[in-house]
C-alpha cells in the first residue's frame, strides 16, 4: 500500500498501527481542526459490496455509541474506494499489549483497574437493544493514556475487521484470519458451542485477564491448534505459571474460560466483581493478618512487661480473629496464669497487711505471744515486708523480758535471792527504766533479801546441809525434768514433774512444764485410741471409724460400722508362730505343690510351700519379715481363727485402702512409682512390710494394701472363686487401684498372694 499523505480533509502526520486489514495514523482534521486516529482499511476486496455496507452500517453503530471507555468515532467515509474511520486520538496509541511486554505478569492491583472500565464498556454494549457484541476483545485493542489513578482505559476496534474476516472464509497459508488466542469455542466451533453472544466477550476477557496475571495465554501454535484447543481442550491451570497467584483467583479466571457459554459468568461486570471479592478477601486477610502480628507483638510486650490485664484484652482479640492462632493460645493461658498469680499475690499482700497490723496491734496491748505469732506469719510470706523483722525481734525481748519478770518474781516469792537477784539482772540489762522502774525496785528488795540470807547462814548451818540436800535433789530432779521435755517423753516428764512438785511444791517453773506433759501423754492417749496390739498375735492394728465411703470403680456411697484391721501384711515370722503353736500343716504342704511365677507364666512347682515360696531351693530365713505366700483361702481363714480376727470382707478392704474420699490408690491419685508401691516386678519379689510407708500407706495408716502381695478377703468373687484385693508384686498399675477386684479359687497357692485380719469393734 502506497504511503498516503491524506485522506479526505484529513492529513496524515504518523503512522500509529498496522494489521492484517488496516492501518491506524495520526492525523489532523482540518475542518474540524483537530488531531484524529484515523484508521484505513486496506485490501477490500472489489467485488463485496456487501462488505462496505456493513462497514458503514457498523461505523454508524460504533459513531452512536457514549461511554466513556469507548473510544468515539467522529466520521467514516470512502474517499476514491479507500475506506476510513474517523476516532478520538488516545494518548500516543499506546495499548495494553505494550504495557504487557514491557511488565507482565501483573499483579491483581494492576489488573483491576484495568479490567473494571473495560468490563463496564463491554456491559454497555451488551446492554442495548438490539445487544452488541465487540467480538475482538483483546490487548492490542486496549487502549492506555496516563499512570496509576489518572489512568485512562479505552476500548477500541468493534468488529469493523471482523466484517471484512466475516465475508472472506479464505485461510492463507493454512490460518485463519483473525486472532485466534482470544476466540471463545463458539467462534471457534459454532456447531459444538453455539453462537456468538455477548458471553463471547466475556470469554474473551477472561483470556486478557488470564495473560495479564501469567504473562501468557493458555493455548499458543499454529491456528488450527489454537481453535482446536479453544473448542475442546481444558486450558491449563494459571498456577502452572504462577505458583503462588492462589487458588481463589486461579478460579474465577477458569470461570470465566468455560467452555459451555451458561457456564461463565453472566457479564462482564460479574466477572470484575469476583475478582474484586478475591482482592478485598485478600486485603481483608492480610489487614487481619497484620493485625494479629501487631497484636501478638504487643501481647508478648505487655507479658513481658508484666502488664497481665492488658495482655489478656490483645490475646482475647486475637483469638477473636484466628481462634486456631497458636501463639495467640499460648500467651492467652500466660497472661491468664499471669493475671491469676497477681492477683494471689495482691490477696496475699492484703492478708500480710491486715496480719502485719495485727501483729503491731498485738504488741502495743502487750500480748506479745499472739504478737510473736502474728509477726513470724508475715515474716515467713515475706521477710521484707515494711518493718516486720524489727517488730518480731521487739515482741521476742518484750516476751523474754516478762518471762524473765515473772521468774524473778517466783524466785523473789520463794526466797531465793540469788536467782532472783541474776534474774533481774536480766531483766533490767539495756533497759533499766523497765515498768516505769518497778523491776529497778524489786532488784534493790531481792538484794537486802540476800543479805539477810547471807546473815542467817551462820544461823542455820545445819538447816541449810539438810536444805542443800533437798536442792540438790530438787536440781536433780529439775534437770531431769527439763532433758524429759526437751525429748518429748511425756511419761517420764509426768512422773518427774509429780515427784519434784512433793519435795518443792513452791516452784513456780515445773508447774508449767508439768502441764504440758500431762495435756500431751492425754493426747498422745487419745491418739492410741485408733490404734492397739491385738494380744493373741502381737499385731498392731488401726480403727477404721463408721461412716460412708466411695465403693467400687463408680464410686458408689457405702456404709461400714466401724472395725479394726491389721496394720501390715500377716509376715512369714507372724505365720510361723501360729503353725508351731497349732501344727497346722496348709493346703500346698499337703499336696506338695505350688505356683511360682517365672517371670513369662506360671508354673506349677513341686515343694513351693510357704517356707519355701520360690520352690525346694529356696527358704524364709531372710523374709521373716516379709509377707507370707503360698497360703490358700483356707489357710488363711485357718489363720485367722487362730488370731481371734477373721478375713476382712472386700468392702472393709477397700475402705481401709481408700478413705472416705474416693482416691484412686492408697496414697491419693498419683499413679504407682517405685517410691510409693511393690508392683510391675520392679523388685523381683515380696519385700519387707513398710518398706514403702509412710509415704505409700492409706489415709488411715494402713501399710502395703498396693503392691508386694495380693490379700484373700471373706467376699465371693462367684461360686467358684474369692476376692483378691491390692496387686501385687508381679502386677502392673491397673491391678493397685483401690476399687479393682482379682480373683483365685480358694484352694490355689500363690507366691504373690498372702493376707491380713481384720475384726469388728469391741
Amino acid at each position: 500500500m502506497p504511503k498516503l499523505e491524506s485522506i479526505a480533509q484529513y492529513e496524515i502526520t504518523k503512522e500509529l498501527g498496522r494489521g492484517g486489514f488496516a492501518v491506524v495514523y495520526r492525523a489532523r482534521d482540518t475542518r474540524m481542526g483537530r488531531e484524529v486516529a484515523l484508521k484505513v482499511i486496506h485490501n477490500v476486496p472489489a467485488d463485496e459490496a456487501a462488505f462496505i455496507q456493513r462497514f458503514q452500517q457498523e461505523a454508524r453503530t460504533a459513531a452512536g455509541l457514549r461511554h466513556p471507555n469507548i473510544v468515539p468515532v467522529y466520521d467514516f467515509g470512502d474517499a476514491d474506494g479507500t475506506l476510513y474511520l474517523a476516532m478520538a486520538l488516545i494518548g500516543e496509541g499506546r495499548t495494553l499489549r505494550d504495557l504487557l511486554a514491557e511488565q507482565a505478569p501483573l499483579s491483581l492491583e494492576q489488573v483491576l483497574p484495568i479490567l473494571a472500565p473495560l468490563a463496564d464498556a463491554l456491559d454497555y454494549l451488551h446492554q442495548r437493544d438490539p445487544p452488541l457484541t465487540h467480538r475482538d476483545v483483546k490487548p492490542a485493542n486496549v487502549l492506555l493514556e496516563g499512570e496509576g489513578d489518572s489512568l485512562e482505559v479505552v476500548l477500541t476496534d468493534f468488529g469493523l475487521v471482523r466484517s471484512m474476516e466475516a465475508s472472506t472464509e479464505l485461510t492463507r497459508s493454512g490460518t485463519i484470519l483473525g486472532t485466534p488466542a482470544y476466540m471463545a469455542p463458539e467462534q471457534a466451533d459454532p456447531k459444538q458451542w453455539g453462537t456468538i453472544t455477548p458471553l463471547t466477550d466475556v470469554y474473551a476477557l477472561g483470556m486478557v485477564a488470564y495473560e495479564m496475571l501469567t504473562g501468557c495465554v493458555p493455548f499458543e501454535g499454529e491456528t488450527l491448534t489454537v481453535l482446536h484447543a479453544h473448542a475442546y481442550e481444558v486450558p491449563p491451570s494459571p498456577l502452572e505459571f504462577v505458583p503462588d497467584l492462589g487458588d481463589d483467583l486461579a478460579a474465577a479466571l477458569l470461570c470465566a474460560l468455560a467452555k459451555p457459554p451458561a457456564e461463565r459468568y453472566a457479564s462482564a461486570g460479574a466477572f470484575v466483581v469476583a475478582l474484586k471479592e478475591v482482592a478485598e478477601a485478600r486485603t481483608a486477610a492480610a489487614e487481619r493478618e497484620a493485625t494479629l502480628e501487631q497484636l501478638e507483638a504487643q501481647a508478648r510486650e505487655l507479658l513481658d512487661a508484666g502488664e497481665w490485664l492488658e495482655a489478656l484484652d490483645c490475646c482475647t482479640q486475637m483469638v477473636r480473629l484466628d481462634p486456631d492462632r497458636p501463639a495467640a493460645l499460648e500467651m492467652l493461658t500466660a497472661a491468664k496464669e499471669g493475671l491469676d498469680q497477681e492477683r494471689a499475690e495482691a490477696v496475699e499482700r492484703r492478708r500480710l497487711e491486715e496480719r502485719y497490723m495485727e501483729g503491731l496491734q498485738l504488741l502495743k496491748g502487750g500480748k506479745w505471744k499472739q504478737a510473736i505469732t502474728a509477726l513470724e506469719e508475715v515474716a515467713a510470706g515475706n521477710p521484707d515486708f515494711r518493718e516486720v523483722q524489727n517488730k518480731l525481734a521487739q515482741a521476742r525481748d518484750e516476751l523474754q523480758r516478762a518471762q524473765w519478770y515473772d521468774e524473778a518474781i517466783a524466785h523473789g516469792e520463794a526466797e531465793r535471792w540469788p536467782e532472783a537477784c541474776r534474774t533481774w539482772v536480766k531483766v533490767l540489762w539495756g533497759r533499766p527504766g523497765y515498768r516505769d522502774g518497778d523491776a529497778a525496785k524489786r532488784l534493790l528488795d531481792a538484794t537486802e533479801g540476800l543479805l539477810s540470807q547471807f546473815e542467817a547462814l551462820g544461823k542455820g548451818l545445819k538447816q541449810q546441809q539438810r536444805d542443800l540436800k533437798q536442792a540438790r535433789e530438787t536440781v536433780m530432779l529439775y534437770d531431769s525434768l527439763a532433758t524429759a521435755v526437751e525429748s518429748k517423753d511425756w511419761k517420764e516428764a509426768v512422773e518427774v514433774g509429780e515427784r519434784l512438785l512433793q519435795l518443792a511444791p513452791d516452784l513456780k517453773q515445773p508447774q508449767p512444764w508439768l502441764r504440758h506433759a500431762r495435756r500431751e501423754l492425754e493426747r498422745q492417749a487419745t491418739l492410741d485410741k485408733d490404734r492397739m496390739i491385738w494380744e493373741q498375735d502381737g499385731k498392731e492394728m488401726v480403727r477404721i471409724p463408721a461412716g460412708e465411703f466411695l465403693y467400687g470403680e463408680k464410686k458408689e456411697k457405702a456404709e461400714l460400722p466401724e472395725f479394726w484391721i491389721d496394720k501390715t501384711p500377716v509376715t512369714n515370722a507372724e505365720f510361723a508362730r501360729f503353725v508351731e503353736a497349732t501344727g497346722y500343716q496348709t493346703t500346698a504342704e499337703k499336696e506338695g505343690t505350688g505356683r511360682v511365677w517365672t517371670g513369662d507364666r506360671w508354673d506349677d512347682v513341686k515343694g513351693a510351700d510357704w517356707r519355701h515360696p520360690g520352690g525346694p531351693e529356696t527358704g524364709i530365713q531372710a523374709l521373716l519379715n516379709h509377707p507370707v505366700v503360698q497360703v490358700s483361702w483356707e489357710d488363711a481363714v485357718a489363720y485367722a481363727e487362730w488370731t481371734g480376727k477373721r478375713l476382712p470382707t472386700e468392702q472393709e478392704w477397700e475402705k481401709a485402702a481408700r478413705g472416705t474420699d474416693g482416691r484412686v490408690f492408697p496414697w491419693g491419685d498419683q499413679e504407682p512409682t517405685r517410691e510409693l508401691c511393690n508392683f510391675g516386678e520392679n523388685e523381683g519379689g515380696t519385700t519387707p512390710v513398710g518398706k514403702y510407708s509412710p509415704q505409700g500407706d492409706s489415709s488411715y495408716g494402713c501399710v502395703d494394701m498396693a503392691g508386694n502381695v495380693w490379700e484373700w478377703t471373706a467376699s465371693d468373687y462367684d461360686k467358684s472363686n474369692k476376692v483378691l484385693r491390692g496387686g501385687s508384686w508381679d502386677n502392673y498399675p491397673g491391678d493397685a487401684l483401690c476399687a479393682h477386684r482379682g480373683r483365685y479359687p480358694s484352694l490355689n497357692r500363690y507366691n504373690s498372694v498372702g493376707l491380713r485380719c481384720a475384726r469388728g469393734s469391741p
